[in-house]
């Protein structure tokens, strides 16, 4: 299958070793057989049109604080894996009703692969985030070693996440898993081998055939900013979803 990256914006997806890394490996939350957060797939149809007519999707919510949930601009680096975690992290703080904040994921890849760019996985940039968090973006606005000062450490320090559910290298147990998220206004962390690439899925655009709509992050390439993933592009080969943020107080 082709991939449609624009010109300029990179990838860097490297496909997660489930038996080096595998589900849970983090710690927290690993899937189980009788996972309380799936949803039965025959209500998600209603699921779905409950979630729209309410106005409370991830998608809502992205218009809502657009300022801050803009999508955020790897480019020209290979980094998608650190933008997709952190990015997922901004919603979860909006979600718990904390202050809207953009933050930086230029310091969780920089601070992971020594300011080099080279790719990860989705997994990966979450396991920083919750050892030693991410600062606001002010404090690191850019890909470089200078912005990795005393103070930024302490910024990232105050914003962790605490609570995730690792997925499975089951990429139909992890299309049932993602879906149920965001049925929940959950995001989740993607990666699809298939595009070398990892988003923060947000909505489902349709379960007929199935798409998931991701706030990419190639600025504001394609649908301001959003990429809708069907058949493969639909199906995450890793899944990673985060739940519970400490509060960033500056």
């Amino acid at each position: 299958m082709a991939i449609d990256i624009p010109f300029g914006c990179g990838t860097g997806l490297v496909k997660r070793d489930y038996k080096k890394n595998p589900s849970g490996y983090l710690g927290a939350l690993a899937p189980r057989a009788d996972d309380k957060l799936l949803i039965d797939e025959a209500e998600w149809p209603d699921r779905l049109n409950e979630l729209n007519k309410s106005g409370t999707s991830l998608l809502h919510w992205r218009i809502a604080f657009i300022a801050f949930l803009k999508s955020l601009n790897q480019n020209p680096f290979g980094l998608c894996w650190a933008f997709s975690s952190t990015k997922a992290l901004m919603y979860i703080r909006i979600l718990m009703g904390l202050e809207p904040a953009i933050l930086s994921a230029w310091y969780v890849a920089g601070m992971i692969k020594r300011w080099r760019d080279q790719g990860g996985w989705g997994a990966e940039s979450l396991e920083f985030i919750a050892d030693t968090g991410v600062p606001l973006e002010e404090y690191c606005p850019s890909y470089s070693s200078k912005y990795d000062t005393a103070d930024t450490r302490a910024n990232a320090a105050l914003n962790k996440c605490t609570e995730w559910r690792d997925g499975t290298e089951d990429p139909s147990y992890n299309t049932k898993l993602c879906v149920s998220s965001l049925l929940q206004t959950t995001p989740c962390i993607v990666d699809l081998n298939d595009m070398g690439h990892s988003m923060c899925a947000i909505h489902i655009g349709s379960l007929n055939p199935l798409e998931i709509i991701y706030d990419n992050s190639w600025g504001q390439q394609g649908e301001d900013g959003l990429y809708r993933g069907r058949g493969a592009r639909a199906r995450p080969d890793g899944l990673v979803i985060p739940a519970v943020a400490l509060p960033n107080r500056r």
